[in-house]
This record gives C-alpha cells, sequence and structure tokens, in this order.
C-alpha cells in the first residue's frame, strides 16, 4: 500500500525524468542531430534525381529535382575551385589545336577563308603525318566562285556561241571550284578527317515511344547524308528497345509523304506566292525544305496522340505493323497501342531537334561526322563534353558521336561500344550500361578503357589547366614554305612556379607526326569563346581539344560507383561529431571545430580529385556549416543569450574574472560567502569636500568619473575585483572569486600604478576645467586576511563582496596615510607577501581603532629597487628608527633630520622628529612599548 511521501516522491521522480527527456531533446546535441537526418534524406533525395534521365527531370518539378538542382549548383562552384586549388597539369603530347587565328585571319584573308585555303590546309598537315583533325567548324553553304558565276551570266546573255569561244568557256568554267577542290581533298584524306556539325540545341521533350517517328523524320531530313552506317568506329545498341524489329517507315512513309505534299502546297501559296516549287529561287528553295522538315518534326508530338489526324486512315497499316511484335501480335489496335505506348523506356540521351550539317558535296566526300556541340551547366560554364548525341532511337540512325570521341577513334583505330539497357536501380528507364573503347584489330573483346560518362553520355572534362596549355599552330604557319613553324604552348617555370605562354619554333615534321588536332577558330572576331572553371574567355575548339586529351591520356574524372553509401555514412559520422563538438564550444572554438573540419574536407577532396575521383562535397560541407549557423544561433537564443546578459550585467560592476567565474559555476552566485585569503584594498580622495565646494554637480560628477574611470581600469587590469565605490572611495579586493597565490602582489602593483596614472589624470582635468584648480591626491590602504568572499546580501538585492577584520583594516590603514603624509600603507601580513619584490619601508607599530593587537604598518615605495635618493631616505630613516624605538631620540632626530636634507618633503622623517621633540621634552613612561594608538577611524 503505498503511502502519500511515496507517491510524492514517484511524482516527482517521474517528473525530473521527463524534465530531463526534454532536456535532452532540447539540447544543442540533439536538435543537431535531427539537421543531419534531414541532411541525410536531402542527401538520399539528391542521388536519386541524379540517377534519373535528362527528360525524367524535365518532365517532373518536384520539390525533390529542385534540391537537386540547388545541390548541383553550388557543386558547380566548387567543381572549379577544385581545379584552381589543384592548379594546371601537363597536357597530353598526342594533341594539338590547329588555330584560325587573329594574324592567320591578318596574314590569309578575312574569315571564312576560301575552301581551297582550307583544303590547303588540310593538305599541308597530312603532308607532315598528321594522324587527325576534327572541324569546329562547319560548311553549310556553298561558295560562290565569281569567275564560275560571271562566265556563266555571259553564256546565258550571249547565247550560242562560237565553237572555239565555247570551247574556251567549258575550259575556264572546268578548272577546280573551291568546294570541289575541298570536296576532293574531303575524299582523299576520308580516314583522317572529321568534319564539323552542331544541333540548333533546342532539346525538345517528347514521349519515348515517339522516338520511332523522331527517327523516320530525321532520316527523311538529313541524317542518311552524315550519319554513315557503316561508319563501325562507333556503335550504339539499344538492348531495352523491344520493337527494334519493326518497320516503322511504312507508316511514316505514307504519312511524311501527305505532310510534305500538303506542306509544300501550303508555302506556295501563303510564304512565296508562286504557283510551282520550279519558280522558287534557291534561298526560296532551301527555305521551303527547311518548312517541311519541321512540319514532319512537329508532327511527332502529335503521334498516337488525340491529335493525330492521320490515325484513323492508317489503322490497317498499324495493324499490319504491330503484327510482327512478339508483344503486341493478336492484340486489337485499341489494346496493341496502349502497351506499345507503355513498353517504350525513356532514353537517357536528350533528344535533338535539328542539324546543321555540311553541304551535301562536303558530306558526300566525308567519311566521319561529329557535333561540335558544348555542353553547357546550368551556370553557363562548360565542364562537361556529350560523347555522342541522338535525334531518334534508331541503330546506326539516331546516334552521332562528338568531334572529340570519333578525332580520337579514328586516330588510334579503336571502336567505341556503348550499350544501353534497363536501369537496375529504376526499371522504369534506360541507362548507359557500358561505354568501352576495344581496338578490334587486335582484341574486340579486351576493354581498351572504359569512358566514365554520367547518364546523358557526358564526359567530365578534366581541364590542363587555362588556355595554350595545348599547343596552338596557326594556320598561316602551314603557308610560310618552310619546314618549320613557329607554336605556343604553355610552359612550367619553376623559379616562378607559374605556367607561361611560350613561342619556339619547332620542326614541321618532328611535331605534327602522330597529332591529333581539333581545327577551329581562337580569333576574338570570330568570337567562340566559351566559360570554363580556369577562364570566362576561353576559346570554344580547346574545350574539345583538352576532351580529346582525356581520351587518349586516359586521365578522367570520374564518380566513384559506391559515392552514394560512403556519403550516407560520411555525413551521418560527421553530422553527429560536429554536433556534440559544437553543442560543448562556444563560438571562438566552435569556428576553430568548424573551420578545421571544413580544411579537412577540402584536404581530402583535393586528395581524390587528383586521383581523378569527384564526389558531391557540397553535402558535407553544407551540413558542418548549416550545423555550425544553426546551432549557433539556437544555443544564442537559450544559453549564450542568458550568459550575454548576465556578463553584460555584471561586467559593470566587478571584473570580467568574476563574471566567467559565476558563469562556469552557478554555486558562485548562490547567497553566503567562502572563506578565503586574499589582499583587501581601499583608495580614498584627499580634499573632497575642498574639490565639490569649487564645483557645481555637473562638473563634480565629471571630474568623479575622469577619477574613477582609470582607477578601475587599473583594478581590473591587475587581477581586482571592484567591490563598491564609497563616494569618492574606490573598495577592491584580489584573490576572489579566483584565487591566485600572489594576490599580494597584485593589489601592491595596483596601488602603485594608481599613484602613477594620478599626473596624466591631473593633466585632464586641468584641460576640462582650466582655472579652477582642482588638486588630485590619494591614500591607499592595503590588508591581506581570511575574509568571507562571496554573493552576500538579501533574496531580493545582493552585491558579491568581502567582509570581516582584515577588510576593516584596510579601510584603517587607508586612513592612516593621512597621519603619515604618505600615499600607500600596508600591514605587515601584506608586507610579508610582497617584502622580497617591492620596496618597503617600515612606518610604526599601530593599535588601530577597535583594535586591542598593535599592526606593523609599512609605507610601500616601489616595485623592485627604488631611485638612489630613495636608498639613501630609507637608510636613514630606518637607523632612526631603531634609535626611536631604543628611547634615543635625539639620536633619532640627528637621522630623520639626514632623511629630510636627502628629501625634503619626507612626511614620515618631520613627523618622528615632531615626535622626538616631544618625548626629549617629555620623556615616555618607563613601559613604553613604541605603539602608537590611532584615536580616529
Amino acid at each position: 500500500m503505498s503511502t502519500p511521501d511515496s507517491n510524492v516522491k514517484s511524482e516527482k521522480k517521474k517528473s525530473k525524468i521527463i524534465n530531463s527527456v526534454i532536456g535532452a531533446i532540447q539540447s544543442p546535441t540533439a536538435v543537431g542531430i535531427c539537421i543531419t537526418m534531414v541532411f541525410l534524406f536531402i542527401t538520399s533525395s539528391f542521388y536519386k534525381v541524379r540517377d534519373q534521365n535528362e527528360e525524367e527531370r524535365f518532365a517532373n518539378s518536384s520539390f525533390r529535382n529542385r534540391l537537386y538542382e540547388a545541390v548541383e549548383w553550388f557543386d558547380l562552384k566548387s567543381m572549379d575551385m577544385r581545379f584552381k586549388m589543384r592548379g594546371e597539369i601537363p597536357a597530353s603530347d598526342k594533341v594539338g589545336l590547329l588555330t584560325i587565328d587573329d594574324r592567320s585571319i591578318e596574314e590569309i584573308g578575312r574569315w571564312p577563308w576560301s575552301r581551297e585555303k582550307i583544303a590547303f590546309v588540310i593538305d599541308e598537315m597530312m603532308k607532315y603525318g598528321v594522324r587527325s583533325i576534327g572541324f569546329d567548324i562547319v560548311f553549310a553553304e556553298k561558295q560562290v566562285d565569281q569567275t564560275f558565276e560571271t562566265l556563266t551570266r555571259l553564256e546565258k546573255v550571249a547565247g550560242l556561241l562560237p565553237t572555239e569561244l565555247q570551247k574556251a568557256f567549258d575550259q575556264e568554267k572546268s578548272k577546280g571550284q573551291p568546294d570541289q577542290i575541298l570536296a576532293q581533298m574531303l575524299t582523299k584524306y576520308k580516314d583522317h578527317l572529321v568534319l564539323g556539325a552542331f544541333n540548333d540545341d533546342s532539346a525538345q521533350s517528347l514521349n519515348p515511344y515517339q522516338d520511332y517517328c523522331r527517327n523516320e523524320a530525321f532520316l527523311r531530313a538529313n541524317a542518311s547524308k552524315f550519319i554513315r552506317i557503316d561508319n563501325t568506329t562507333f556503335v550504339v545498341n539499344d538492348l531495352a528497345d523491344p520493337f527494334v524489329e519493326l518497320e516503322f517507315d511504312k507508316v511514316f512513309s505514307i504519312i511524311f509523304s501527305f505532310i510534305e505534299k500538303i506542306s509544300t502546297e501550303t508555302a506556295l501559296k501563303e510564304l512565296f506566292k508562286k504557283p510551282s516549287v520550279a519558280a522558287l529561287n534557291e534561298r526560296e528553295a532551301n527555305q521551303l525544305k527547311f518548312y517541311v522538315e519541321q512540319k514532319q518534326m512537329e508532327y511527332c508530338t502529335n503521334w498516337l496522340t488525340k491529335d493525330d489526324h492521320y490515325f484513323d486512315q492508317l489503322k490497317k497499316v498499324y495493324e499490319e505493323l504491330f503484327a510482327n511484335s512478339k508483344d503486341l501480335k493478336g492484340m486489337p489496335l485499341d489494346k496493341a497501342v496502349p502497351k506499345f505506348k507503355k513498353m517504350v523506356k525513356p532514353s537517357p540521351i536528350v533528344q535533338q531537334q535539328r542539324w546543321t550539317i555540311n553541304t551535301d558535296q562536303m558530306q558526300a566526300a566525308a567519311q566521319y561526322t561529329g557535333s561540335f556541340n558544348a555542353e553547357q551547366d546550368s551556370d553557363g560554364t562548360i565542364r562537361r563534353a556529350s560523347m555522342f548525341f541522338r535525334t531518334g532511337n534508331r541503330f546506326g540512325l539516331s546516334f552521332i558521336p562528338s568531334i572529340a570521341l570519333q578525332t580520337y577513334l579514328i586516330s588510334t583505330g579503336y571502336r567505341a561500344d556503348i550499350e544501353i539497357d534497363v536501369d537496375p536501380k529504376h526499371p522504369e528507364q534506360k541507362i548507359i550500361t557500358q561505354f568501352k573503347i576495344v581496338d578490334p584489330k587486335v582484341n574486340p573483346e579486351k576493354i581498351v578503357r572504359n569512358i566514365p560518362v554520367d547518364e546523358q553520355g557526358r564526359m567530365k572534362i578534366n581541364y590542363a589547366g587555362g588556355r595554350n596549355m595545348y599547343p596552338y599552330i596557326p594556320a598561316r604557319e602551314l603557308f610560310n614554305g618552310k619546314e618549320t613553324m613557329t607554336v605556343s604552348q604553355a610552359e612550367w617555370f619553376p623559379e616562378h612556379k607559374v605556367w607561361v605562354p611560350r613561342e619556339k619554333v619547332v620542326n614541321k615534321g618532328e611535331f605534327l607526326k602522330d597529332r591529333a588536332f581539333i581545327f577551329g577558330a581562337t580569333a576574338i572576331g570570330v568570337y567562340d569563346l566559351r566559360v570554363t572553371p580556369y577562364d570566362k574567355n576561353f576559346p570554344g575548339p580547346e574545350t574539345h581539344v583538352n576532351a580529346l586529351g582525356n581520351l587518349f591520356e586516359g586521365n578522367f574524372i570520374k564518380v566513384h560507383p559506391k559515392e552514394e553509401t560512403f556519403m550516407m555514412v560520411a555525413i551521418a559520422i560527421l553530422g553527429v561529431l560536429i554536433s556534440v563538438a559544437i553543442a560543448h564550444t562556444s563560438a571562438v572554438p566552435g569556428f576553430l571545430i568548424v573551420f578545421g573540419s571544413l580544411a579537412a574536407l577540402v584536404v581530402i577532396d583535393q586528395l581524390i580529385f587528383k586521383k581523378g575521383i569527384i564526389a558531391t562535397g557540397t553535402l558535407p560541407a553544407g551540413l558542418v556549416i548549416f550545423l555550425y549557423v544553426f546551432l549557433f544561433f539556437y544555443k544564442y537564443l537559450t544559453e549564450e543569450r542568458k550568459k550575454k546578459y548576465l556578463k553584460s550585467t555584471f561586467s559593470k560592476y566587478v571584473s570580467p574574472a568574476i563574471v566567467e567565474e559565476i558563469l562556469k559555476d552557478p554555486e558562485n552566485i548562490e547567497l553566503g560567502g567562502k572563506r578565503v585569503r586574499l589582499a583587501v584594498f581601499f583608495s580614498d580622495l584627499r580634499n573632497f569636500t575642498t574639490i565639490s565646494e569649487k564645483l557645481q554637480a555637473t562638473e563634480l560628477s565629471d571630474v568623479l568619473n575622469l577619477y574613477l574611470t582609470p582607477m578601475t581600469n587599473i583594478v581590473f587590469e591587475n587581477k581586482g575585483t571592484l567591490d563598491k565605490y564609497i563616494g569618492d572611495a574606490v573598495m577592491a579586493f584580489f584573490g576572489a572569486p579566483i584565487h591566485f597565490n600572489d594576490n599580494s602582489t597584485w593589489a601592491c602593483r595596483c596601488a602603485i600604478l594608481s599613484i602613477k596614472k594620478l599626473d596624466s589624470i591631473r593633466e585632464e582635468i586641468d584641460r576640462k576645467f582650466p582655472g579652477k584648480n582642482i588638486p588630485i591626491a590619494i591614500g591607499i590602504g592595503i590588508n591581506t586576511a581570511d575574509v568571507s568572499a562571496g554573493n552576500m546580501g538579501s533574496d531580493i538585492v545582493r552585491s558579491y563582496t568581502v567582509m570581516g577584520d582584515g577588510v576593516n583594516l584596510a579601510s584603517r590603514l587607508e586612513g592612516i596615510t593621512k597621519e603619515y603624509g604618505v600615499q600607500i600603507v600596508i600591514s605587515q601580513f601584506t608586507y610579508a607577501d610582497v617584502k622580497d619584490t617591492f620596496t618597503c619601508r617600515e612606518l610604526d607599530l599601530v593599535r588601530v581603532k577597535g583594535k586591542l593587537e598593535p599592526i606593523r604598518i609599512y609605507e610601500l615605495i616601489s616595485e623592485g629597487q627604488p631611485e638612489a635618493q630613495w636608498v639613501q631616505v630609507i637608510q636613514h630613516f630606518s637607523e632612526g628608527y631603531k634609535l626611536y624605538h631604543q628611547k634615543d631620540f635625539a639620536a633619532a632626530k640627528v637621522c630623520f633630520q639626514k632623511a629630510l636634507e636627502v628629501r625634503p618633503e619626507d612626511a614620515p622623517s618631520e613627523l618622528y622628529i615632531e615626535r622626538c621633540d616631544d618625548f626629549m621634552a617629555e620623556p615616555p613612561p618607563i613601559d613604553w612599548d613604541g605603539v602608537k594608538v590611532m584615536k580616529t577611524k
């Protein structure tokens, strides 16, 4: 049976447990762990979104995607810092940049150059054994030859020409045209050249199944002109294409033919207002071609939707098409179409809409074409290079390699084998499961190297540094007719520890042989400039050169396959450790911990970055910074604010040491005290009544402020505690609440510094109150004793102070200074502590008012040895003082007079001369003990 007392105890225990739990939950450590859990969720979300295909991200604007974008933005910026901290690295010696620079334009002529000059450059390069050239240039238009055009016009005007004249005309017209000359050169070296192409950067998000429509539209536009089915160096195999065997051209040949017919009629009527295609000029014919292709591409967005106006007319064709699929065979069309749509998974490569390629004559002459599109991140910086692109999803018809990849492949004779398959983590999408380089001539099964690409087929560019890290070959050097040429490339200067671009003359054959080049413009006027981690005005072609150099050297930057697992563990451990550390430290140590943690993260990041591994350092760094900022303010709002309030309040009345002691140990602010040996200090302003009579109330306040402020600062600077101001008097003590063994020394030093400070105080008062003649002098008494120190007072008002007989004695000693005409008087107890450090002279043996036992008092003169004058004074005074207590007053008087001769203003000597005269006139009693009894306080 429980008793009332036991119930009360039980309730108290429960309450204590509940309060402890609440306190633990509200503690900074618990809050930090909660923040860590939030960051773990953010980390998990980030990697889930990163694993998604780009088209999936575009189609989904969820909170997770926006969170991913924010983290990625910071991580991209941190990647720039990684490069700058790592510094430049030597560039591959297998790669170079053939530049159309400003001087080449000045010497050869304005850009674009005539095609025969381009042909000459190619021929010169190949003559010296260059492995390959990738063009960061597109020859999208025919070059008009003015001579040919003039002869043609003359023929039309003249009509039928004489035979001999016609032969002359034909002979002149048959001379090589610029385009023809370049095309012949492309054919001659087709195994070594990669023509350039680019898309219009208008990536369009279609439904995955609509890729089959885009395949056929792309094929009808210009795919077959530059994507060669016989390009055996670049193979993309989509293993997750369930309808690869279906012949969609049977459907789209009908649809696109009809769209072409309708679009042509509409354009002729509404755009050109001409009766037929034959009536169009060349520009209008090209415009019509673009218009028709655009309409065919636009149709793909409506294919097999409610807006598909051709579906009902072609149901029979669709039934025949789907009957060839094992998954759709035998199904009615209304069931087969939805299943067809559902089975097609989104591709990891972003869909491109339209391509600008070279003229038909150039494309027919060339074997290889690559894209030179620059892949900009969200902030406009180029950090990645797409290794290939797509328009559609058909093997051999839809995929276009980059110029860097294609140039590398024809330089080495290697083959790129790329496989796309279902993502095991996200079965609803496809990923690139393999991107390997093999040597088909040696062993097609052996992997030469794996290319680390992201979900979109992009490789992180491991920049060698800023511009000109790779050699620049100005195109003009190929026109000099010499076997030497001037190239420029950054060189390392060890004495300055910097890479500096330098020009040097080299032998063409030795330098060009077996190198792979990107041919592009670096001239400022052409303005093919990009933003990279190293440079805001980086030549665009050099981004491809860096990617090409990475492919040759294999010095890739890649993501560790288990990064997500490592990051989750690291954030969990780091979050807990940082939370505990910050929770138990103040702001400055907490900052040092955070700074050290961030520095460690940077060091680790640099170590793995130099090994080609890049991690999302924004996540752990963000956790550390957020923990510090949040927990700092949280502690400020809960604990630190209270401490700051106490500190700001008490610091006005006591030394900072007391405040720190109170904050460390709450017992120091409890009522009561503790017994402690310390030095008590009293100082008093002389003639205060006279001073107050000369001044108005406000002036008196200003004078006291000018005096008390520096006096208080001196107390604080010497480890003292200001007890109180008693009018013009200052009471302080040394040795509490923080006890130290040399408290008497600090008290005496404080007294001496206070006396020295008087001169500057007097000057300040004289400046502020000219003509007032305010006398400033003080007396100081110091006693060392065991007293009671603590926060004394009532529940309403308390004050940290000291009490006891030792305090009263210190007060009496301050009064005694007036009697003896000295500035500082210390007791025998203080003297015992400081006699080896300070110079003192014994003044008397006195019995203060209220005390029975006499004490010896001393004048404090200096710390260490005093001036020579004082040495003589002390010697004469001490001899006289000894004779005085031996009752030899005549001899004593002589000694005191000698002291006065050395120091005429020595008040104690004058005092003792008077006493000697008195005792010589009226000797003291036989039992006189030499004690001076003080009549006043």
